[in-house]
């Protein structure tokens, strides 16, 4: 029951500073909407791309690469919610498409192709909370009411090991910029 509760706790974090990553950028985006002639789309793209490694690095790794499996072998009834949550990142990964296509094109300076932007990555960002709010209210007790200790633990160690090489990774990037 320990390796269920760091791993519910460590996903919990995560989300936590997700919806800070989005709530920071959503912010952002409503501010510069109003003024679409000021839109830096260079400033825009840093943000977004620090939300979107935090975010569907995040997700890929430790939801849909460690738990989702688990709870698909653990519970043949969560058939509808896995699916549920595949189609957001499905869609969620189409908006980012858009949202790139749109910051392509504010980067020719023009406020309407800015104001599309921001109404985009605005849909992007609802899209990831909502695949958070249906993983904190639906995945996770779930997950802790049909995932066994031995499973728990398997995926614990996973994200161990995730977070290993993540830390690993941090240093070398840094070394060479």
């Amino acid at each position: 029951m320990l390796t269920a509760t760091y791993v519910l706790l460590t996903l919990s974090i995560e989300q936590k500073k997700e919806r800070h990553f989005i709530a920071r950028m959503l912010h952002y985006v409503q501010n510069i909407a109003r003024r679409p002639q000021d839109i830096d789309p260079l400033q825009i793209q840093s943000q977004l791309q620090e939300l979107i490694t935090f975010a569907e690095t995040r997700h890929q790794r430790k939801v849909e690469a460690c738990l989702l499996p688990a709870l698909r072998a653990a519970n043949a009834h969560s058939a509808a919610l896995v699916k549920d949550l595949e189609n957001l990142s499905h869609i969620g990964h189409a908006m980012l498409r858009a949202v790139h296509k749109c910051l392509r094109r504010a980067m020719r300076r023009s406020a309407s192709q800015g104001k599309f932007l921001c109404r985009t990555i605005d849909l992007y960002c609802q899209n990831l909370l909502s695949r958070l709010d249906k993983e904190e209210q639906e995945l996770l007790p779930l997950a802790q009411k049909v995932i066994s200790s031995e499973e728990w633990f398997e995926i614990g160690s996973q994200f161990l090991e995730q977070e290993d090489r993540a830390a690993l990774a941090v240093p070398a990037a840094r070394a060479y910029p």
